[in-house]
C-alpha cells in the first residue's frame, strides 16, 4: 500500500494471498501512485529494500528513498549497491518515522470497516479490499 502520509489517502495497493516478499512488488505499486500524485520521497520498509528498486525510483523517477538496508543475512559488511550504501551510511531516522503512519491507516480501515473480508473467493475478497480502500479515500475526502 502506498500512502500520502500528510492525509493519509490511499494512493495505491496491491493485493494478494501471503505471506510472501514484498520486494517484488514495488515498482508496480510506486508507477501506480505516481500517475495520480508527484511524490518526492518515499519511505518504504525493509521489505521492499533491493538496489533495483532505488535505482527505479532514484534515476526513473527522481525520487528520494528511505528504506533501512537490511534485506538479506545481516552482515557488518557495506552494501554493494550505490543506494543501499548510501542508506548505510546516511539514513534519514526522523523523516522514516513518518513510515509508521502506513500502520494507522491500516488500523482506520480496520476500525471503521472491519478487520476481515466476507468474500468466499480470492476475487470477491480482493474487490472487498478493494471497495473498502475506496470507501476510506472518499470518507478522507469528505472530512477534509
Amino acid at each position: 500500500m502506498v500512502i500520502d502520509v500528510a492525509s493519509h489517502f490511499i494512493l495505491s495497493l496491491r493485493v494478494g494471498i501471503g505471506p510472501r516478499p514484498d520486494v517484488d512488488e514495488f515498482r508496480g505499486l510506486i508507477d501506480q501512485a505516481s500517475k495520480r500524485v508527484r511524490p518526492h520521497r518515499i519511505l518504504a520498509d525493509a521489505g521492499y529494500d533491493s538496489e533495483p528498486n532505488h535505482q527505479f525510483a532514484r534515476d526513473k523517477l527522481s525520487l528520494r528513498t528511505i528504506t533501512p538496508a537490511k534485506h538479506g543475512r545481516p552482515t557488518d559488511k557495506p552494501a554493494s549497491g550505490r543506494y543501499r550504501r548510501l542508506m548505510q551510511l546516511r539514513f534519514d531516522r526522523t523523516r522514516y518515522r513518518q513510515r509508521s503512519q502506513v500502520e494507522t491507516v491500516m488500523s482506520m480501515l480496520k476500525r471503521r470497516q472491519g478487520n476481515f473480508c466476507r468474500g468466499k473467493t480470492e476475487g470477491s475478497r480482493n474487490k472487498e479490499l478493494y471497495l473498502m480502500v475506496l470507501t476510506h479515500n472518499v470518507m478522507i475526502l469528505w472530512w477534509a
